[in-house]
């Protein structure tokens, strides 16, 4: 027989021991549906749905021929020759940055890549 300093504690079963559950109300619809309207993406998407529903609007009130003779002649004119220009001055920057590339090893247009990123991250934040 065991002596009284070998008898174990009796330990009560894992069952009988009720959890405590509290319930948490569920989010309605409508304020789910908020909650993902307000994400960045949703919101992206809802401006990107209504320039195109005012475009769209725009196109039937004026007209196709109309708004290419009063908007986008007019604007192709003024931008086009700044836009050339600029790719013009652009040519011996873009010639520097192919001639790196052309000359890099693998690991090093790896690192210049990143490097790249990080620079117009830089200020794509700014």
């Amino acid at each position: 027989m065991a002596s009284a300093s070998q008898v174990r504690p009796r330990r009560r079963p894992v069952g009988a021991v009720e959890q405590v559950h509290r319930n948490v109300a569920k989010p309605s619809f409508t304020a789910s549906l908020l909650r993902a309207a307000g994400t960045r993406t949703a919101r992206t998407a809802l401006v990107l749905i209504g320039t195109a529903g005012l475009a769209a609007l725009a196109v039937a009130i004026v007209g196709p021929t109309r708004l290419e003779r009063e908007v986008f002649k007019p604007l192709r004119g003024a931008i086009e020759p700044q836009a050339e220009k600029l790719w013009a001055e652009s040519e011996p920057l873009r010639e520097q940055i192919a001639g790196l590339f052309k000359n890099a090893t693998p690991g090093g247009r790896q690192k210049l890549v990143r490097s790249l990123q990080s620079w117009i991250g830089h200020f794509h934040a700014t």
